[in-house]
């Protein structure tokens, strides 16, 4: 090529590239990714714009692509922090933990003393269930930054899910003094040392929640062995059976209570015309509405949304939803108040020793089977079958539960 077109052409790039940063800037993200990538077909080794077509793909969710272009820019220039910090953040998103890992770690190789690097590495090692190397970073992290309110809110729960509670005890009171209406580590602490008084506020289970979602999933049902939602079905299809109806019946309008990710509506909504679902957690339920399942999905209180909702409902579902709740009487009232004659309540919670409920170390609620059943009746409902069961796994060994199917009698 002359000297002449090697110049224009190499203005022409220069053009489109400046045309790829504007659009990035502006938000025409899916415009920038065409021209960056127009760009790479004449050089495929630009880092820099590879870098930022990682940038643009991870804005717009897509996750796998970013870290594959962000894989190739390290290879072009390893000695960039940045570009393996987001190759992290990418492999992270896509659950690919150790792979994410081993880049958070080139990253911090090159900036031994970066706080997000050390942030994010320590929460990928957590989710990947290495607990004690995520320790290790999160400590690390505290002696550059001790009032990281993230940090220690994050290593305490750790220590405290791993039985490690005076650690856990002592990271919690640092957290209180820098935050003292902190809602998650009043009850934390609180649920430690035996002195909770009732439902925490939702801003901690929100916050839980919202915190967990994109692993919960996988915790939960792959590590955990949690089955709640399988039991409750084929419950609610033994108690048709001994009440001489159909197993194939079908409820006009369902709401799944404290849904989660939908893993009970993903069973539920083959025996209903309409699936409703509910939770605290808004993260939570943008995962439920990616199943499809749902025709209505509010993120909200669920003893709020019932009183407050002008539904009615014939099968209401709450998969390990009394876990998080104390006394219990408020959320039956409200649920009979939402139920149609003749529907049925399906719900679990875990075995309590004690006399009406207590409050774990884990932080969750356990409920004494006669306390659940005087209250329902109490309030109107008429218990139809209960049994023991394994809810899922901690440490090892199976958490117990109860499993309870209540029914609101016809013209109640």
């Amino acid at each position: 090529m002359e000297r002449g077109a090697h110049d224009d052409k190499v203005e022409d790039i220069q053009q489109i590239y400046t045309q790829a940063v504007s659009a990035h800037e502006s938000g025409e993200v899916a415009e920038a990714i065409e021209l960056y990538g127009e760009i790479l077909t004449h050089f495929p080794d630009a880092d820099v714009v590879l870098y930022n077509q990682g940038l643009a793909l991870f804005d717009l969710e897509r996750y796998a692509e970013a870290a594959a272009v962000f894989s190739r820019a390290a290879e072009l220039r390893e000695d960039d922090a940045d570009t393996w910090y987001n190759l992290g953040l990418a492999l992270k998103q896509e659950q690919q933990y150790p792979e994410a890992m081993d880049a958070y770690e080139q990253a911090l190789a090159l900036q031994p003393y970066d706080r997000d690097v050390l942030f994010n590495l320590a929460n990928c090692c957590r989710e990947s269930g290495d607990w004690e190397e995520a320790a290790v970073y999160y400590a690390r992290l505290l002696e550059l930054e001790p009032e990281n309110v993230s940090a220690l809110n994050n290593f305490a729960y750790l220590c405290h899910l791993h039985h490690d509670y005076g650690q856990a005890e002592q990271l919690y009171q640092r957290l209180l003094q820098l935050q003292p209406d902190h809602p998650g580590t009043r009850h934390m602490l609180a649920a430690l040392t035996g002195k909770a008084t009732g439902t925490p506020e939702n801003a901690y289970v929100r916050d839980l929640f919202d915190q967990y979602s994109e692993s919960f999933e996988q915790s939960l049902v792959g590590k955990l062995g949690y089955r709640v939602p399988e039991l409750l079905f084929d419950l609610v299809l033994r108690t048709q059976a001994t009440q001489g109806k159909d197993s194939g019946q079908v409820y006009t309008h369902c709401l799944d209570l404290g849904c989660g990710t939908g893993l009970a509506g993903k069973l539920f909504s083959s025996c209903c015309q309409q699936l409703s679902g509910v939770d605290l957690s808004e993260k939570m339920i943008a995962l439920a509405a990616d199943k499809g399942i749902y025709d209505r999905l509010v993120a909200d209180d669920v003893v709020h949304f019932l009183c407050e909702d002008e539904q009615q409902y014939d099968l209401l579902v709450a998969a390990d939803l009394f876990t998080y709740l104390a006394d219990l009487e408020p959320l039956l009232v409200a649920a009979f108040q939402r139920m149609a004659p003749g529907g049925l309540f399906v719900f679990s919670t875990e075995h309590g020793e004690k006399k009406d409920w207590q409050v774990r170390q884990t932080g969750r609620f356990a409920h004494h089977p006669a306390y659940v059943v005087e209250v329902a009746q109490r309030r109107g409902w008429q218990l139809l079958t209960s049994e023991e069961a394994d809810l899922r796994r901690e440490e090892g060994a199976w958490i117990r539960g109860d499993l309870f199917v209540l029914r609101k009698k016809a013209g109640s």
